[in-house]
């Protein structure tokens, strides 16, 4: 009887071990790092380093990691490794000296195979990348460049109608929805040729939904690299049909606009879509192989609208921000405009004329950035880069807030001073290499050109016509912001006199 009970107590034993050691192995191999990878915390199992990340301020949190590791670190998102660029030098050298290695995209970790994310502008790839960047840039210059007054006019309207909305306030009121509709009609108007009322539903629901799904994205990607299992169980627990089901609608929205531009008899092209057409058509009746059609015409149209309509409404926002606090620099812009224009509405070629006014949008893009995380790059191999292996298919994130609030490049880098973007004596801008809200190399923002000419407009446009003041006097908008799919200025009130 004694020998079977230590028998069974030996067996209990070595069971308790081999647990034991299974277990350590287990948590061993999930909270190692890959070997010669940039450095970083220690790892947590199944979450890796999102502990890390814990902070009420993200981009604060992430300048202490890169104090600690350096302006190349690396932080596990569960098993998925996150690759962080500080610096000029550092993303230069990788997104413009070594451009080829990091240009393709980071891709999500769900449903690779989903039309949303191998056709378009954002995730394409090779040939149809290639085509699709080379014919945006060159129609986008070209609608913006080609007929004069063609973009100030559109802004122009933007601002009366703007004006006219807000001034009917006799209480503080929030711009925001105001300001997001303004912006994304000229957008769309470039795009699709279509303007919608300030207030019309069907715009806000499509400014809502893409807002939406985004966060969604951002929130289903840090679950999958955590628990990729859950990919698998049945149910759409993720919400990924969901999302599906949504873009669908999304799409369903936008193709009422490319069906009207089909029906169009004039033979003049004023929008996006309509060179694209141009484009499939030539390309087809000449015997070309392209990788254009129009599947990929109604993506690289959507992304033109994600990207070009909440982040240039967001750093508007921000100015405007910024110049509640600031009302000299109000004034100043106000008496510039006032004499080198008179009561003439401000267009794409008064920006040399107007160097203080492009001094404050110029330092609005710099201190909101409201991209401060630029879009996640990637290598098809494992890369060598400064002394570390980034392995294929890693994410790499360039950190664009840590050149654009570099204390060594700005002084007093919080501090809304658009002198720093002047000469001397105020009568020209210049622009410091290292400025580079829209990110840099072959990946760099497709619609900087529109971006950079719908924030000067509106920007010196409102002021023009506007006076900005603070909800309450002396309470003055918090200017720390709230990162999310964008870093977003937390919700205010404001004031406006007409002037």
């Amino acid at each position: 009887m004694d020998s079977k009970r230590g028998n069974d107590q030996d067996y209990s034993t070595i069971t308790t071990v081999l647990i034991f050691l299974l277990t350590f192995l287990l948590v061993y191999i999930n909270t190692r790092r890959q070997k010669r990878v940039p450095p970083g915390p220690a790892l947590f199992p199944i979450v890796g380093n999102l502990p890390s990340l814990v902070s009420s301020d993200t981009l604060g949190r992430l300048n202490e990691l890169r104090k600690l590791y350096g302006d190349v670190f690396g932080l596990y998102a569960g098993r998925q490794l996150l690759v962080f660029l500080n610096g000029y030098d550092i993303i230069h050298d990788a997104l413009i000296k070594k451009g080829s290695q990091f240009m393709e995209r980071a891709k999500p970790s769900f449903d690779k195979e989903q039309v949303v994310h191998t056709k378009g502008l954002i995730f394409a790839e090779g040939t149809k990348w290639k085509e699709g960047r080379s014919f945006t840039l060159a129609a986008l210059q070209d609608l913006c460049y080609r007929d004069k007054g063609f973009i100030d006019h559109l802004v122009n309207v933007e601002i009366t109608g703007l004006k006219e909305a807000i001034l009917k306030f006799e209480h503080p009121f929030d711009i925001e929805r105001y300001l997001n509709s303004s912006i994304t009609n000229v957008v769309f108007q470039v795009v699709y040729g279509h303007r919608f009322d300030l207030n019309d539903e069907g715009l806000y629901w499509l400014q809502k939904t893409i807002r939406t799904n985004s966060e969604e994205y951002m929130k289903r990607e840090v679950i999958l690299n955590c628990l990729p299992f859950l990919q698998q169980v049945p149910g759409d627990i993720l919400g990924i049909q969901n999302s599906r089901d949504t873009f669908s609608k999304i799409m369903e929205f936008l193709t009422k606009y490319i069906e009207t531009l089909k029906r169009k008899t004039s033979h003049v092209n004023c929008t996006y879509v309509e060179s694209y057409l141009d484009r499939i058509a030539a390309n087809k009746s000449n015997g070309v192989e392209s990788t254009f059609d129009e599947d990929d015409m109604k993506i690289a149209a959507y992304h033109l609208i994600v990207a070009g309509s909440e982040t240039t409404a967001s750093t508007v926002r921000w100015i405007l921000l910024h110049l509640i606090r600031n009302p000299h620099i109000q004034d100043k812009m106000y008496a510039e405009m006032t004499k080198v224009l008179g009561k003439e509405p401000p267009s794409v070629a008064d920006r040399k004329r107007l160097p203080y006014v492009q001094a404050v949008v110029l330092e609005g893009l710099r201190i909101s950035h409201v991209a401060p995380l630029a879009m996640p790059h990637t290598v098809h191999q494992d890369t060598l880069f400064r002394g570390y292996i980034i392995p294929e298919q890693c994410t790499v994130i360039p950190v664009l807030s840590s050149v654009l609030k570099d204390p060594y490049v700005w002084e007093d880098p919080e501090e809304f001073k658009p002198e720093r973007f002047l000469n001397a004596d105020g009568s020209d801008v210049i622009i410091p290499e290292q400025f580079i809200p829209f990110s840099l190399g072959p990946r760099s923002c497709l619609g900087e050109t529109l971006a950079r000419i719908e924030i000067f407009l509106f920007t010196a446009g409102l002021v023009q016509n506007l006076r900005f003041l603070p909800e309450y006097d002396g309470m003055l908008p918090d200017k720390n912001g709230v990162l999310a799919t964008t870093l977003n200025a937390r919700t205010f009130k404001m004031r406006v006199v007409e002037r």
